[in-house]
C-alpha cells in the first residue's frame, strides 16, 4: 500500500492526465453514442404499456399524429400494437428495439389489432436524435476540458477540486444515454458492467447538483455557513444516500422490464430527479447571493456572465421539463418544442468564457506559462530555421548543392548543442523578464539552501531560515513551528508579525491530509482553505493571524515542522512555481533540522554509554571477584559480555572447605533490564544457598519469588550444581539452561536433566518438572558449565560453533589446570568467529576434580 501511495505521489500530474482523458473519452464516446447508435426510430405516435395484476398485457397506440406516418398507415388512437415485422413485442421496450434496427426512410409491418380486427400497417420510418442526451454530452465534453485546466493550475485548491468533481460528476451524468442503448436492446442475461455504469450514473446524477451547490458556496466569495463542518458532512451525506436509493431502483427496473412485474420504480427516479432540480435552483440563488455580495464591478463581470449562462440553462431544463408537454404532444410528434434543452451547454460555455477571459481561480499560472514559454520556444523554432535557410543559401551559392544535406546536418548538430549549453541561462533570462519577483525569491532560496548544510544547531539554523524569509522575502507573516515533545503538536519557535501566545497546533489530522494530498502533489501544501479540515479548533486564529499558506517540513514522509506565511510583499498568495521553491527550501531546512537533531541524540546517546559503562563495572563487581579455595576442587570462571551490560551471570558460593555452589543463569534479553535482573537473581541465591538446602530446594524457592517480580515476557535459565568434596558427590538441577558436560576417560558425557526457566510459571509444573541428578566425584572429572552464548557463537559464514566443538576443544586440554582450559576454549572462539561479531553474552565455569 505504502508504495502504491508513493507512486501516485511522484506521478501525480499524470494520474490526473489520464483519470481526465479517461473521462474525457467517455464523453465523447456518450456523444458518438447519441448521434450514432441511440438515434431512434420514430413512427410519430406513442406507445402506452397496460397493465393487469399479473403484468404488462398490451401496448396500445395514443397520441397519433395528424397526417403523420403512422397516420398515413392507418393506425388511430386506441388500436394495439401486436407485432412488427412480423416478430411478436411483450413490452415496449422490445418494440422500440425491433424498430429501432429499421433504416430510415424504409417501411417498418405493424401487426394492429382493432376491436375483433387484425390487419397489418406499413409505416414509414423516421430517425429522431434524443435532444437532451446530446446536450448532456455536449456539455460534459466542454466541462471535462475546463474542470482539467483549473485543477491543474492548483491541484490543492479547495475551489479547484469541487469544481473538477463537478465536471466529472457531468461525464457520468451523460452516461444515461449509454445505459438507454443497452436498454432499448434488450439484452439478456443483463452484463454485470451495466450495473457498473448504472452506478456510475446514480452517482453523476446525485452528486452533480450538490457539487455545484457546493462551488457557488465558496465561488467567489464563500458564505460562512460553507465552512461549517457539520455543512460539509451534510451536502455529501444527502448525494450519498440518494445514490442509493437511484441505483436501487435503477437495479429494479433492470430486473422487472422483462417481467410481468409492473415497474413504477420509473416513477420514483422521475420523483427524485424534481428533488435534484430544486438543488439547482439553490445553486442558482447561491450564486446570485454571492453576485451581489461583490463590491466591484471588475469581479463582477466574470460572476455576471456565469449567472447569464446558469439562468438560461435552468429556464431551459424548466421550460422542457413543465411547459414544452403542456403545449405540445409528445416529443415524437414535436421535437422542435423539446429542442431549447441543447442551451444547457452555456454553462460549461460561460465558465469556460470567464475563466480565461479574467483569470479566475489561479489559471492565469498555467495560461502565462504556457504562453511565454510556448512563445519562446516557437521563437527558437523560427530562429532555427532562418538561420538553416540564410546559411543553407549562402554557402549553396558559394560552394554548390551538392554538399546541402550534410551542411544542414552540421548546422543543425551545432545549433542544438549551442542551446544546450544556453537553455538554463535562457529559461533564467525568460524567469527574470516576465517573473521579476519569483526570480528574485528563486536566486535567494538557493542562497538559502545552500546556507543551511553548513550551519552547526537548532538555534543557528531557525535563526537563518527567520532571516531569509522575513527579511530577503519581505514577508509581513512568517512563523516556524516544530514538532515537540506532545504527540501530534506543533509548537512555535519563531515568528515574525504574529501573535506568539495564539500559535500552537494539534496536528494530529495532518499526515492523513498530507497523503491524500500527496496522491496530487510532490510537494503537498496547505492551503487556507484546508485550515478547518486539518486544524479545526486553530483555523480561526491562523485566518486572524493572516495566514494564507502552510508549507510543511518533511523527511522520511515524517512531518518534524511547518512554515507559515502570509502574503507576499506585493500583496498576492504565493502559487505556482513559488511554492514549488518554498517546498524545496522547507524540505532542505527540515534536513538540516533533523541533523541537529541527530547531533543532539548522539550527544545523548554518548552520556547514555557512560552509563552503561558505569553500570557494566558495576555488573562486573556482582561477579566472583576471587575463585573460592575448595579442597580437591580446581576452579576457573569467566563471563564475556556482547553488549557493555550482560545477561549471562555466574557465581561461586563457597558454605565449607568441603562444599561450594556453583551457579550459571542466562536472563532473557541483554543490556541494562538484564544485568538489574541477574542483580536480583545473585542476591536470592545468595540468600538460598546454605548448607541445608538441595539444588532443587533452592531452585524452588527461587522460582516461586522471582515469578511474583518478574515481568512475563522475561525469565531466566540456571544450572545449580553442589559440590561436597568430603563425600565426594555432585548434585545439581537444570531449570531449563544448557546441558552440563563431564570430561572423563577420553570422553564427554552430556546431562540433558528435565526443568524449565525461573519465572515462566507459578510453581506447580517448575516443581514437577525439575529433576535433580547426582554424581560420583572421582579424580580427572571436568564438569563444564556454560550458557549458550558459546555454543551459538557464529562464524562469518553462519556456522554454530556447537556443542560437538566444545567438547573437542575440553578433550583435547582435559590435562591442563582448568584456568588453561578455560583461556584456550576462549582463544578456539575467537579464532573460529574470525570478523563475525559476538552476538551473545558467554560464560563459562570449569570445574576439575584433583
Amino acid at each position: 500500500m505504502k508504495r502504491i501511495k508513493e507512486l501516485f505521489a511522484k506521478n501525480a500530474s499524470l494520474f490526473i492526465v489520464i483519470i481526465s482523458a479517461i473521462l474525457l473519452l467517455t464523453a465523447i464516446y456518450e456523444f458518438y453514442n447519441v448521434v450514432y447508435f441511440q438515434v431512434q426510430s420514430n413512427d410519430e405516435c406513442l406507445w402506452v404499456q397496460k397493465y393487469s395484476d399479473k403484468g404488462p398485457i398490451d401496448i396500445e397506440v395514443q397520441n397519433v399524429k395528424v397526417d403523420g406516418v403512422a397516420w398515413n398507415a392507418g393506425i388511430r388512437n386506441g388500436d394495439l400494437l401486436i407485432a412488427i415485422n412480423n416478430n411478436k413485442v411483450a413490452n415496449t421496450s422490445i418494440a422500440q428495439s425491433i424498430l429501432n434496427n429499421i433504416k430510415s426512410g424504409n417501411f417498418a409491418e405493424y401487426t394492429i389489432q382493432r376491436g375483433k380486427i387484425q390487419f397489418t400497417a406499413k409505416v414509414y420510418v423516421k430517425k429522431l436524435i434524443e435532444i437532451g442526451g446530446l446536450a448532456d454530452a455536449i456539455l460534459a465534453i466542454i466541462q471535462m476540458l475546463i474542470g482539467f485546466v483549473v485543477l491543474m493550475a492548483k491541484p490543492n485548491g479547495r475551489a479547484q477540486k469541487i469544481f473538477y468533481a463537478f465536471s466529472a460528476a457531468s461525464v457520468l451524468h451523460s452516461l444515461i444515454s449509454f445505459l438507454t442503448n443497452l436498454f432499448l436492446k434488450n439484452i439478456t442475461p443483463i452484463p454485470f458492467f451495466t450495473y457498473i455504469i448504472g452506478l456510475l450514473w446514480s452517482i453523476g446524477v446525485s452528486f452533480r447538483p450538490f457539487l455545484l451547490l457546493s462551488f457557488f458556496m465558496i465561488f467567489p466569495k464563500p458564505f460562512e455557513l460553507s465552512e461549517k463542518k457539520w455543512f460539509r458532512r451534510l451536502i455529501m451525506i444527502i448525494p450519498t444516500i440518494i445514490t442509493l436509493l437511484i441505483f436501487v431502483l435503477f437495479v429494479n427496473i433492470l430486473k422487472t422490464s422483462f417481467q410481468v412485474t409492473k415497474p413504477n420504480s420509473n416513477l420514483l427516479i422521475i420523483y427524485f430527479s424534481n428533488i435534484l432540480d430544486i438543488v439547482y435552483v439553490i445553486a442558482l440563488i447561491s450564486l446570485v447571493i454571492n453576485y451581489r455580495r461583490l463590491k466591484n464591478n471588475n469581479e463582477k463581470k466574470p460572476v455576471l456572465i456565469i449567472l447569464i449562462s446558469y439562468t438560461i440553462a435552468i429556464a431551459a431544463v424548466f421550460y422542457t421539463s413543465l411547459i414544452a408537454p403542456a403545449i405540445s404532444d409528445t416529443v415524437f410528434n414535436s421535437p422542435q418544442y423539446y429542442a431549447p434543452i441543447i442551451l444547457i451547454i452555456l454553462v460549461p460555455i460561460g465558465f469556460a468564457y470567464s475563466i480565461f477571459k479574467y483569470q479566475l481561480m489561479d489559471v492565469s499560472v498555467v495560461i502565462k506559462n504556457t504562453l511565454i514559454y510556448g512563445a519562446a520556444t516557437i521563437g527558437l523554432a523560427a530562429i532555427y530555421f532562418l538561420i538553416m535557410y540564410v546559411l543553407g543559401q549562402s554557402i549553396s551559392q558559394a560552394i554548390g548543392t551538392q554538399f546541402q544535406t550534410a551542411i544542414a546536418g552540421t548546422i543543425f548538430i551545432i545549433f542544438a548543442l549551442v542551446f544546450q549549453s544556453t537553455k538554463d541561462r535562457f529559461q533564467d533570462f525568460l524567469t527574470a523578464r516576465f517573473y521579476p519577483e519569483q526570480f528574485a525569491y528563486q536566486k535567494v532560496l538557493i542562497k538559502f539552501s545552500n546556507d543551511v548544510s553548513t550551519i552547526v544547531g537548532l538555534e543557528n539554523i531557525l535563526d537563518l531560515m527567520n532571516k531569509t524569509f522575513v527579511r530577503a522575502l519581505k514577508i509581513n507573516k512568517f512563523a516556524i513551528l516544530i514538532k515537540g515533545y506532545t504527540p501530534g503538536y506543533f509548537n512555535l519557535v519563531k515568528s515574525f508579525g504574529i501573535d506568539k501566545n495564539e500559535i500552537i497546533l494539534n496536528g494530529q489530522l495532518i499526515d492523513n491530509f498530507l497523503l491524500k494530498k500527496s496522491v496530487i502533489l510532490n510537494q503537498p501544501i496547505i492551503d487556507r482553505d484546508d485550515f478547518i479540515n486539518i486544524f479545526p479548533n486553530e483555523a480561526s486564529i491562523l485566518n486572524h493571524n493572516n495566514i494564507y499558506t502552510i508549507i510543511p517540513m518533511i523527511i522520511k514522509s515524517k512531518v518534524i515542522g511547518l512554515l507559515l506565511f502570509g502574503l507576499k510583499h506585493s500583496g498576492s498568495k504565493f502559487a505556482g512555481k513559488d511554492l514549488e521553491l518554498l517546498s524545496a527550501s522547507a524540505n532542505q531546512a527540515a534536513i538540516a533540522i533533523e541533523n541537529a537533531r541527530l547531533y543532539q541524540i548522539e550527544a545523548e546517546k554518548l552520556r547514555m554509554e557512560i552509563d552503561l559503562e558505569f553500570a557494566r563495572k558495576i555488573q562486573q563487581g556482582l561477579l566472583p571477584k576471587t575463585i573460592p579455595s575448595i579442597n580437591g576442587l580446581d576452579i576457573s570462571g569467566e563471563m564475556i559480555p556482547a553488549l557493555q551490560v550482560g545477561g549471562d551471570y555466574f557465581d561461586l558460593l563457597k558454605i565449607s572447605d568441603s562444599k561450594i555452589f556453583v551457579v550459571v543463569g542466562d536472563v532473557s534479553g541483554k543490556g541494562l533490564a538484564a544485568s538489574l535482573y541477574m542483580a536480583k537473581l545473585q542476591t536470592m541465591i545468595q540468600l538460598s544457598c546454605n548448607n541445608d538446602k538441595t539444588p532443587k530446594d533452592i531452585l524452588i524457592e527461587l522460582n516461586s519469588h522471582f515469578y511474583k517480580s518478574i515481568e512475563r515476557n522475561s525469565f531466566v535459565t540456571i544450572t545449580l550444581a553442589l559440590f561436597d568434596t568430603q563425600n565426594r558427590k555432585l548434585k545439581f538441577c537444570r531449570a531449563g539452561h544448557m546441558p552440563l558436560l563431564e570430561v572423563t576417560n577420553d570422553s564427554v558425557l552430556s546431562y540433558r536433566t528435565q526443568g524449565i526457566g525461573v519465572g515462566l510459571e507459578k510453581g506447580i509444573i517448575f516443581e514437577n518438572t525439575l529433576i535433580e541428578e547426582e554424581v560420583l566425584l572421582k579424580e580427572g572429572q571436568i564438569f563444564a558449565f556454560f550458557s549458550d552464548g558459546i555454543t551459538e557463537t557464529m562464524n562469518e559464514s553462519t556456522d554454530l560453533f556447537g556443542e560437538s566443538k566444545l567438547s573437542e576443544v575440553l578433550l583435547k586440554n582435559a590435562e591442563l589446570q582448568a584456568n588453561t582450559i578455560l583461556k584456550n576454549v576462549w582463544d578456539e572462539i575467537i579464532y573460529y568467529r574470525g570478523n563475525a561479531a559476538q552476538n551473545d553474552d558467554m560464560t563459562m565455569v570449569l570445574v576439575k576434580i584433583i
